[in-house]
């Protein structure tokens, strides 16, 4: 396998100092793969590039005397399009996951950037009983969504960013697509917000960072994009998945597990959806 390895280190900055010095030695006792290191004063990383498994023992043996520090892994397998994670704390390993970029089931994904690593759309969806419900998020606006019906006679309802109502809606029939602005806007059920809020949450955690968001949680994605040469905007897809995990396509970087039978969610969110929030802007 060619497996590609980010592990983080968040923590006190004096321990995190001499974490660093105890880890460097263990590395190089095992003799381990030339990395790269991105630290910043409240957090350090390490990127590997591997052919084989990645090096947990040193990270976890330097843990045992730092228990306090957290150390979290995400590992990309590009071939297979498979992704992983674990957490360390106190010499333990735990939390361990791997899954597929297309997961099984109902759980959709698709996301979009242009070349400069621009977010187009991103967006997630569940099957939840009759319907689907979703999160969408572009460079500067996100919203929740609920599509009930087919491809050829459907609803398709949007909030405005993440407020608990829906604001707009779309219907599509054959031939036709109209849109209409709710008024008054209707209250999201509470049942479908805790699952809407649940699909977001864990959504953003795994793909996008923000730039309101405190520098201090943000430096090495800053310091990255800058790297890169990057513009930062007020949504971004994580470096990680511009660098390793999206793939060029005509228009930029994507990378989507939508089937041939599902392909119409993300396309109606794009035809509707994305290009209405185009035109307020």
């Amino acid at each position: 396998m060619k497996l590609t390895a980010t592990i983080t280190v968040k923590g006190d900055p004096g321990q995190l100092r001499e974490y660093r010095s105890h880890v460097r030695l263990l590395l190089e006792e095992e003799g381990a793969d030339s990395y790269r290191e991105l630290h910043a004063e409240t957090q350090l990383e390490y990127e590997f590039k591997l052919r084989g498994g990645i090096p947990f023992p040193p990270f976890v043996e330097a843990s045992q005397a730092f228990p306090e520090l957290t150390i979290e892994v995400r590992w990309t397998e590009s071939a297979e399009g498979r992704t992983g994670g674990a957490i360390i704390q106190n010499g333990a390993l735990r939390e361990q996951a791997a899954h597929a970029h297309a997961p099984a089931g109902t759980v959709l994904q698709d996301a979009r950037a242009e070349a400069d690593g621009r977010l187009r759309l991103a967006l997630v969806c569940e099957r939840w009983r009759e319907a689907w419900l979703g999160y969408a998020i572009a460079a500067d606006q996100h919203a929740f969504f609920r599509i009930a019906g087919t491809e050829k006679d459907c609803e398709l309802s949007a909030s405005d960013g993440v407020e608990a109502e829906w604001a707009e809606r779309w219907s599509v029939k054959p031939g036709r697509t109209a849109y209409s602005e709710i008024a008054p806007r209707e209250p999201i059920a509470p049942e479908a917000l805790r699952e809407l809020d649940r699909i977001a949450q864990g959504f953003t955690r795994e793909w996008i960072w923000f730039e309101e968001s405190p520098p201090e949680e943000t430096a090495i994605e800053r310091r990255r994009f800058e790297d890169y040469g990057y513009p930062v905007r007020a949504a971004n897809l994580r470096s990680e998945k511009l660098r390793q995990v999206l793939r060029p396509d005509a228009e930029g970087l994507a990378l989507s597990s939508f089937g041939e039978d599902t392909r119409w969610i993300a396309e109606l969110l794009r035809r509707c959806w994305l290009r209405s929030g185009d035109a307020e802007r």
